[in-house]
């Protein structure tokens, strides 16, 4: 019973010297890593980073433009500046031949898409439909079959006990 006693003990004291010792090890290593040894990790992390990205969600409304800040209402505008919706009229070029080729060109493309969208529609409803009416017979089947009297084991229906054709030949 002593003996028993001690090896238990011995291999807790064991397995805590074992796992003490990997601890010990892995503090060692992950304090040797963090050390700082380069110049360039003295800087703040920001400094690194590159600067965002900002992408903003596409508009249909027209940009709009920014309102004035207090120093540039304080500053009267000349009487010569034109309007900008005459400013506007004028930037406005007449629409060529080859923005129409590209309006219909996108139209034929999103004409073809939806084409492809009401034939997977139609696809998709067909399955279903037949999904549903392999259902529906299959429940018929059942209900013809439910109907139908149970047959007993060895009974008169078989034609194989009628002949006298049945279980090892009775």
């Amino acid at each position: 019973m002593a003996s028993s006693t001690r090896a238990f003990f011995v291999g807790v004291g064991t397995t805590i010297i074992i796992l003490g010792v990997g601890f010990g090890g892995g503090l060692l290593l992950a304090k040797s890593v963090m050390k700082r040894t380069s110049p360039t990790l003295s800087y703040p992390v920001a400094s690194r980073l590159p600067p965002a990205r900002i992408v903003l969600p596409v508009s249909s409304e027209p940009a709009r433009l920014p309102e004035p800040s207090a120093q540039a209402a304080q500053i009267p505008a000349p009487a010569s500046v034109p309007p900008l919706q005459s400013i506007q009229a004028k930037d406005a070029q007449p629409v060529t031949e080859t923005d129409k080729q590209a309006e219909r060109a996108e139209r034929r493309q999103s004409e073809v898409a939806g084409r492809e969208r009401r034939k997977r529609a139609a696809e998709r409803k067909a399955r279903q439909e037949a999904v549903r009416v392999a259902k529906r017979r299959h429940d018929q089947q059942q209900e013809q079959q439910s109907s139908q009297p149970g047959i007993m084991a060895f009974g008169g229906d078989n034609e194989q006990s009628s002949l006298g054709g049945g279980l090892f030949g009775n």
